[in-house]
């Protein structure tokens, strides 16, 4: 595990900045439906915020780098991100796109759809690397610039952790520069292809020795396997009504009880709880917990076992 001595920050978050424009429906349309949404809800989102501020609120030193649009919801999104006390110092605004935008579809049961416009998220990364001891990226940015945080990430000694999603050909690639890497069971199945069963997936994924391939599972909780082992995670169960973020709550949540020097097995625990609380509210960064509500249901887990 990284040590935290010399590191300015806990977690860099290398990823994606939007405004989520979220439709509630009764059920997804079908190719040339016209439905009407049952509500209507605008916030922060994209899988790098929504993770900064997850690992800010449960408690990491912070730092962001990515894009956004020199417009309204650009100012709008660096707000949410300093609200949270995270450093935005790495956030550059590009002037000649709109900050990304999702339109996200939430049917009554949680489950979603979600389609991105990148705007400034496609635009070349700012460049260097941030000192933390970890360095978690996903893949709503420029590939090339991820390789390139994660490079220096690595070579700064930092942990690195590749929320290898949306599922893209192309990074495949950033695999080997990964000591974590997450992803859901679609994107599992993107990777992997969906003949072999979900272990034996998740292994050929491993690029060297010490990597650990984490599947996040919904309801069904997470799996995490490596070269000699897999352990299956149970989820809480609890109803929900929006699951849009809570991938990226998980990632966030993870990291920063790594940098705490959690076991994986423990830190993977309180992942699986913050989710478990996001999916039970409506929004991306709005429904993320914080440190005492995480606390609280992991000891509410702990009573019940």
């Amino acid at each position: 595990m990284v040590s935290m001595a010399s590191s300015r920050f806990d977690i860099a978050v290398v990823g994606s900045l939007n405004t989520d424009m979220v439709l509630g429906v009764a059920a997804f349309p079908a190719p040339g439906e016209t439905l009407v949404a049952t509500r209507m809800q605008s916030g922060a989102g994209g899988k790098g915020l929504n993770q900064a501020v997850a690992a800010a609120r449960a408690g990491a030193r912070t730092a962001m780098i990515g894009l956004v649009g020199s417009d309204e919801r650009g100012q709008v999104l660096l707000d949410t991100l300093g609200n949270d006390g995270i450093d935005i110092s790495a956030v550059k605004r590009v002037g000649d796109r709109p900050t990304g935008l999702a339109t996200i579809l939430v049917r009554d049961d949680g489950q979603n759809m979600i389609v991105v416009a990148s705007g400034a998220n496609a635009a070349a990364l700012p460049a260097g690397p941030i000192d933390a001891a970890i360095c978690l990226a996903s893949l709503e940015t420029a590939v090339e610039g991820v390789e390139a945080a994660l490079h220096g990430a690595r070579a700064a000694g930092s942990l690195c952790l590749l929320n290898a999603a949306p599922a893209r050909a192309e990074a495949i690639g950033l695999f080997a520069l990964a000591d974590l890497i997450i992803v859901n069971e679609t994107e599992l199945e993107g990777y992997a292809g969906a003949s072999l069963p979900m272990v034996e997936a998740a292994r050929s994924l491993i690029t060297h020795e010490e990597q650990t391939i984490i599947v996040t599972l919904g309801a069904d909780g997470v799996l995490a396997v490596d070269r000699a082992s897999s352990r299956s995670f149970a989820a809480p169960v609890v109803k929900a009504v929006d699951a849009t973020g809570a991938g990226d709550c998980f990632c966030g949540v993870l990291a920063a009880a790594l940098a705490r020097q959690a076991p994986l097995g423990a830190a993977i625990e309180e992942a699986i709880a913050a989710a478990a609380l996001a999916v039970q509210r409506h929004g991306a960064a709005d429904a993320l917990p914080y440190r005492a509500e995480i606390d609280d249901a992991l000891a509410k887990s702990r009573l019940i076992k």
